[in-house]
């Protein structure tokens, strides 16, 4: 080998090196979590604008410098849906990203198996929009969930509808699912409790003329109807019911639903008189200046969805992972991380109607909803009364 080649072998060597000490460096001077959801599935428009959220909080984290110092990087994969892609994007995340958390997840059937494979390799998960009851009493190791539980969210539906009409019949509709069921349940129980009586009407999950059981439900003479479902079967069920000649209160338990759904399903109805809403995270028009930080991020780096309460909802599990990760210290690990999530408190300051905050026997913990009602001339959301706590003890 001559000398000049000897000389650019030992330089070419040299940068080669000081590239790969440069990235690792740089991956043990970052908090590295993880983020799994559906961006290419059947749900993809909900959970699309839950992670861009959520990557907005990122994004405005780092800008003011990280925590203490520390850039946060969010590896992302697509489940499509899919559990089996979802625990496969899971282990990846764990073994080649070597992540010390993840966040987000889907669907609640994607939930369970990434729970279980991730207890195995004791890596800390935070899911966020659905929920199940691996986070509730009595909690699973390493398994969290700032979402919305069906039993939960059917509950505090049953007790807020009572703002809109005082006993009376309710009739509960939703497609054939585990937590479609479950939801219902939960609202009949809360309905009889208050004195009004309650039926319902469930349809397939493939449905998309609801046309015959709108009239179904028109049939037994409602005061009010109760939808729980997400976007798509939103936007064919208010418009039939109105078809059907029923132009009574009808509440939207919001399971990814945004406030643009409601608008759209508004004008295909004809009128957006008598929508109400039901939520666990703040409107996207809530006026108070937590919900005004993400418009102004949203306006700031630009989302593909409009503004709406699923990216307040991503937002503030990004707020809960900030404060994670800087309980956890530097540097962080997954035992470590885990441990300070397991009594963590977190101030929302107005995201939802009081704190997210877990303990060792609660992975879930208290959740506030609210009632809103649509103003059909401003297009606009209108909260009707107060947030009402309610505990996840007894939903196991």
């Amino acid at each position: 080998m001559t000398t000049q080649l000897f000389r650019r072998s030992i330089v070419a060597a040299t940068a080669i090196a000081c590239v790969a000490g440069f990235a690792t460096a740089r991956a043990q001077d970052v908090y590295k979590i993880g983020y799994i959801t559906d961006l290419s599935g059947p749900l993809a428009g909900s959970y699309t604008p839950t992670w861009e959220g959520f990557e907005l909080y990122i994004k405005t984290l780092n800008d003011r410098g990280g925590i203490n110092g520390k850039k946060v990087d969010v590896v992302l994969d697509d489940d499509g849906l899919k559990a089996d892609r979802a625990v496969a994007a899971a282990k990846k995340q764990t073994e080649r990203d070597q992540v010390v958390g993840i966040f987000g997840l889907s669907l609640s059937s994607t939930q369970g198996p990434v729970y279980a494979e991730m207890r195995k390799a004791g890596v800390p998960v935070v899911t966020t929009f659905s929920g199940i009851g691996d986070a509730l009493p009595p909690a699973q190791p390493f398994s969290y969930s700032t979402g919305v539980v069906f039993e939960i969210a059917g509950e505090a539906i049953g007790e807020l509808g009572q703002n809109i009409k005082k006993g009376g019949k309710v009739v509960g509709m939703t497609f054939d699912s585990v937590g479609g069921r479950a939801a219902l349940a939960h609202n009949k129980k809360a309905v009889e409790a208050a004195g009004g009586t309650w039926d319902e009407v469930i349809f397939p999950i493939s449905t998309t003329d609801f046309t015959p059981f709108a009239q179904a439900v028109t049939e037994k003479k409602p005061d009010v109807v109760v939808g729980h479902y997400g976007s798509g079967q939103n936007l064919g069920v208010i418009p039939a019911l109105r078809r059907s000649g029923y132009n009574g209160p009808y509440v939207v338990a919001n399971y990814g639903v945004t406030e643009d759904t409601i608008r759209q399903a508004a004008q295909r109805a004809g009128s957006g008189q008598n929508i109400f809403y039901v939520t666990r995270y703040s409107s996207s028009f809530d006026k108070n200046p937590s919900v005004g930080e993400v418009a102004a991020a949203q306006k700031k780096y630009g989302t593909s969805k409009p503004f709406s309460s699923m990216h307040v909802t991503g937002w503030a599990l990004g707020k809960f992972a900030e404060a994670a990760l800087k309980s956890c210290g530097w540097p962080c690990t997954r035992e470590k991380l885990d441990k300070t999530i397991q009594t963590l408190k977190v101030d929302m300051a107005g995201l939802t109607g009081g704190p997210i905050e877990m303990s060792a026997t609660d992975h879930y913990g208290p959740s506030y909803w609210r009632l809103y009602a649509w103003d059909a001339k401003d297009n606009a959301m209108e909260p009707k009364g107060a947030w009402v706590k309610k505990g996840a003890q007894g939903f196991k």
